[in-house]
């Protein structure tokens, strides 16, 4: 058999092979949009060709354009994208040799620009001993632009569902769709009665703790109630492969009552959104303290910047009451206390700038070689005014005098520091020990100061160092100094901790 042009132009099969009408082949080729064509061997460019009227249509040509076989062939020929055109000749020399062949490549189409074709045909040899190929032109850019549409929302899916389930409610029936990257495609059979399908999705995808939550939110029982007012019923669970899943029912139709009969059930990893939203709700509470325990530190800041203020401003009128004698002693008393009060005050000024300066990258470090013992006795001689009445300071250490280190000796003394004036809020009876250690944490130097004190209560140990926290609101302090100590540790390239093994009070830490 081999295909013939008629009068027409329409190539149609030989008659006596002829299965259906001829206008019946003629409405089908319509209907595919199939151009058929028939090259013949000769010619000033090698072939002739005669083509259809859908053929003319693919090639951009209107009913008024007349061309002879000649240049019909080299119109087709010329336009056949360059990097395609071994291809097309290839393809046309195996019709030389084989019965049939089909080619996929690209053509320039005069408005259209650059279109993908299918050609497929048949190749023989007429009376005259010239070949004669004879097939049909396609246009499949469309049908690309599908499939590659298709394939992208496939695999969108496949990417973002682990499961898709179509539900017939009303013949209690279901068919599973797993995607190929799924791990649970044994969990369900593609198919089969939807009862009781809640418990197997339940007990093979869900952590043991949310087993009865999801069974009951699966239970297709219920499910036509709790979708009557609203197109979808979603819940988030800790699941069993993933370590968060989504569980969604759509509802697809209602009958005419309202009640759902036809439902998609898809399963979703959602592990990463949610951590992601579990981190911001985290930040949020964290932000939501943070503002409270700023809101308390500026309340206690105004407090502990009154008091020594106050103290420097009434005991020097004291000294400068005209008329009043005031002995020797008492003048040094006076002193005494306006110099602890501007030291107080200082320091807070200085805790202020410190934050600022560590938010905001300029906290510096100095380092030089300094005598570890002598730093500590000048730190507990400082902390000594603060002890309160029957409490005994004291220091000891495991390294000799002349023990020398290399690093920012204001800033170890300001961490020791603080760590004595909070012993010293805290403790109201007992001992407050400063001691240097090598062997608590051999490789490094451990300056620990512990306390009899009350301590710090189990749910504040975790974020004693936090930025304004204190361990105890009533108590005067702003709560910035264990944070300070906790910005030095980390320049130092040390770290600060609370002892949670000690339970006679409050032991700290700073490791270097």
């Amino acid at each position: 058999m081999y295909m013939k042009s008629n009068d027409s132009g329409i190539v149609d099969s030989d008659a006596t092979h002829s299965i259906m009408p001829q206008a019946v082949i003629n409405d089908v080729l319509k209907s595919a949009m199939l151009g058929i064509w028939n090259f013949t061997e000769g010619g000033e460019y090698g072939f002739r060709a005669m083509v259809s009227d859908e053929c003319r249509q693919l090639f951009g040509l209107g009913k008024d354009v007349r061309m002879s076989p000649d240049e019909l062939y080299r119109y087709w020929r010329d336009r056949i994208f360059p990097d395609d055109r071994r291809l097309v000749e290839l393809t046309m020399e195996r019709l030389k040799t084989v019965r049939q062949a089909e080619v996929n490549y690209r053509w320039i189409h005069p408005t259209l620009g650059l279109r993908f074709v299918r050609c497929g045909g048949l190749g023989r040899k007429n009376a005259e001993g010239k070949w004669v190929f004879e097939g049909y032109h396609y246009d499949i850019t469309d049908l690309l632009e599908n499939y590659k549409q298709n394939t992208l929302v496939a695999g969108t899916l496949a990417r973002t569902y682990a499961f898709l389930c179509y539900m017939d409610l009303e013949k209690d029936w279901y068919t599973a769709y797993w995607t190929e990257a799924s791990n649970e495609r044994s969990i369900l059979p593609r198919s089969g009665k939807l009862s009781g399908t809640n418990v197997i999705v339940a007990s093979k995808l869900c952590s043991e703790k949310e087993y009865d939550k999801v069974k009951r939110f699966s239970n297709t029982k219920t499910m036509m109630e709790r979708l009557r007012d609203t197109p979808a019923i979603s819940m988030i669970c800790e699941g069993s492969v993933a370590k968060w899943i989504k569980i969604t029912y759509v509802v697809i139709d209602r009958d005419t009552e309202g009640n759902a009969r036809h439902l998609i059930g898809a399963i979703k990893d959602v592990s990463d959104q949610h951590e992601h939203e579990l981190r911001l709700i985290h930040s949020l509470n964290e932000s939501i303290e943070a503002d409270r325990s700023r809101t308390m530190m500026f309340q206690n800041m105004i407090h502990e910047i009154r008091t020594p203020l106050n103290a420097m401003f009434g005991f020097s009128q004291l000294l400068c009451v005209p008329g009043v004698e005031v002995t020797d002693e008492q003048k040094q008393e006076y002193f005494n206390i306006i110099n602890n009060s501007y030291s107080m005050l200082t320091k807070l000024i200085d805790d202020v700038l410190d934050i600022v300066n560590a938010e905001h990258g300029n906290f510096r470090i100095r380092k030089k070689d300094f005598l570890v013992n002598n730093m500590c006795r000048q730190t507990v001689q400082l902390a000594k005014m603060r002890v309160q009445a029957g409490v005994r300071l004291y220091f000891t250490s495991e390294v000799p005098d002349d023990y020398c280190i290399n690093s920012d000796e204001l800033r170890i003394e300001q961490v020791i520091i603080n760590f004595l004036t909070n012993a010293c809020k805290h403790t109201y009876e007992g001992e407050i020990h400063l001691h240097v250690s090598e062997k608590e944490n051999p490789g490094h130097l451990t300056f620990s100061v512990t306390d009899t004190g009350t301590g710090v209560a189990p749910e504040m140990a975790d974020d004693i160092f936090k930025r304004y926290k204190k361990a105890n609101y009533n108590v005067n302090g702003t709560g910035m100094g264990l944070h300070i100590c906790s910005i030095i540790a980390e320049r130092l390239n040390g770290k600060v901790m609370l002892d949670k093994s000690y339970t006679g009070g409050a032991r700290f830490l700073f490791i270097i």
